[in-house]
């Protein structure tokens, strides 16, 4: 706050817009007598202010270090800005040799026609900057916006202006542009580019800037009654406050740009949509309601025309936004099939062996728990093949990888499907068999033996392994109660190796 009041204290051209416009305003306020002087000191002060305004944007455009799109767009302000000079000449002259005119106190001919023509090629230069919007649907939800509000602004402006000009529609239409229509389009626009972080103008100059759009909106209300002499006053005040405010909201962008070159950076969006376009068709249909109950001719089918476009481009936007939804919800429940089909790819690669298929070591032992824990007979086995390195070493790897996955699918065909085929390391396998009887248990073991020896087809002619299996039974031991898996394991393996000193090639049954 001390450094902004610095700021403020050390611009003089600022403190002199403050002062001299907050001095006319109350001065305006006392309600002088003299309608000559009111009319031509209003416009000669906004004269003043648009050559002030000619003077700053020309400069701040030539800053240093300003970004293009600002540069662009401020140059376009400076051209406005000469026009609304020359429309302000224009009007002071008029001031001054008719200052009993009405159109001496709201604007003559020339003052309407260039302030139209400056208003509105700033707001296409609005309109034509870029809105960081990088999707076609995105784009066309903002210009379905825009327009939206410029339907709400006609039937504004029309509602200001017409009735108390009750000649032909085309006679009216240059009032309603030149006011009320520029002025709401500038605020939705400013709003609209502030939301999306252009980086054409400060926060505080779009505040103060739609601000001034306000007041001077209010000032076109008010003049829509008439200005009597109770009214002129506060409509110059009103005017004088919202031109000077224009000029103020561009001397305070360059001098935040100039203590701040990152001034203008992009802003984070507050929100990835706009209510102004459902203000603005609220506005439509209020003003169609009041219209209609005071019984205004020229006002009710300019209202309800605009109220049946507005709810047609508010409709548009809506089916838009239900495609963008429906293909969301699409793409959302897409992606959670997806998920689901990865979850399910990594559970399973994380308990099952990469090759075979079979259970790792990992889900072997968990099932094995969960027998034990059941309480039921189990029955473990452990088999380890006899000469398989000498298949990776006559054959190669790619050989023994298949000789692997063929004694795989023959071990599985041994067993019954509630039982489980494990392989638990480089040529290492386990089965879990539950329940079973024991004869049954020696009886697969058996097959399981002969399987395995049988020839495998590889590249180059036949492979052969052998196994030596070891077999251990889940028995209660002297406190009655059945051992872990673990040790279970390490009696089929003590079981296994005695197989292999006794020539390999059979099974063994732990004596545990």
């Amino acid at each position: 706050m001390r450094r902004r009041l610095t700021a403020l204290v050390s611009d003089r051209l600022l403190l002199a817009l403050l002062a001299v416009t907050a001095g006319l305003v109350l001065w305006y306020a006392t309600g002088p007598q003299s309608r000559t002087a009111q009319v031509v000191t209003a416009w000669a002060f906004v004269a003043a202010v648009h050559a002030c305004l000619i003077w700053i944007t020309r400069s701040f455009a030539r800053t240093p270090g300003l970004p293009a799109l600002a540069r662009r767009f401020w140059r376009a302000v400076l051209l406005g800005a000469v026009a609304y000079l020359v429309g302000d000449l224009a009007q002071v002259a008029l001031a001054v040799t008719r200052p009993d005119l009405a159109d001496a106190a709201t604007g003559g001919t020339v003052k309407i026609a260039t302030m139209s023509a400056a208003s509105a090629w700033i707001l296409l230069a609005l309109l034509a900057a870029p809105i960081d919007l990088a999707t076609r649907r995105a784009r066309l939800r903002f210009w379905l916006d825009v327009a939206t509000v410029m339907v709400a602004a006609v039937v504004v402006g029309w509602a200001l202006v017409v009735p108390e000009r009750p000649g032909a529609m085309l006679d009216s239409a240059g009032p309603v542009l030149s006011g009320p229509v520029i002025l709401l389009l500038c605020v939705f626009v400013v709003a609209k580019l502030t939301i999306s972080g252009t980086t054409m103008f400060t926060r505080a100059c779009a505040v103060i800037g739609t601000s001034a759009a306000a007041i001077k909106s209010g000032a076109d209300l008010l003049a829509s009654g008439g200005l009597t002499a109770g009214r002129l006053h506060w409509f110059l005040a009103m005017t004088v406050a919202a031109n000077a405010m224009l000029t103020i909201a561009v001397r305070v962008t360059q001098g935040q740009f100039a203590r701040n070159p990152l001034a203008l950076e992009a802003r984070a969006r507050q929100r990835p949509y706009s209510l102004l376009p459902y203000g603005a068709i609220v506005v439509t249909y209020g003003l169609l309601t009041v219209a209609i109950w005071r019984h205004e001719a020229a006002t009710v089918p300019i209202a309800l025309t605009g109220a049946a476009v507005s709810t047609l481009l508010v409709v548009l936007r809506q089916l838009d936004a239900f495609r963008e939804n429906a293909q969301l919800l699409t793409e959302l429940h897409c992606s959670l099939d997806q998920r689901e089909t990865l979850a399910a790819r990594l559970q399973h690669q994380a308990f099952h062996d990469g090759l075979t298929g079979l259970p790792n070591r990992q889900l072997y032992s968990q099932r094995l728990d969960a027998a034990l824990a059941a309480g039921g007979p189990a029955v473990v086995m452990l088999i380890d093949l006899d000469d398989f390195k000498l298949v990776n070493d006559a054959h190669g790897h790619a050989a023994g990888d298949r000789l692997l996955k063929v004694i795989a699918d023959r071990m599985r065909s041994c067993v019954r499907s509630s039982d489980t085929v494990s392989r638990i390391g480089g040529d290492e396998f386990a089965v879990l068999l539950s329940p079973l009887a024991g004869d049954d248990a020696l009886e697969i073991a058996a097959r399981i033996v002969r399987e395995i020896e049988a020839p495998v087809p590889v590249d180059g002619g036949s492979a052969r392994v052998g196994a030596s299996v070891g077999v251990a039974f889940a028995r209660p031991g002297t406190t009655g109660t059945l051992p872990d898996g673990e040790a279970l394991l390490r009696e089929a393996d003590h079981a296994m190796y005695g197989v292999k000193r006794d020539g390999k090639g059979s099974y063994a049954v732990s004596p545990g």
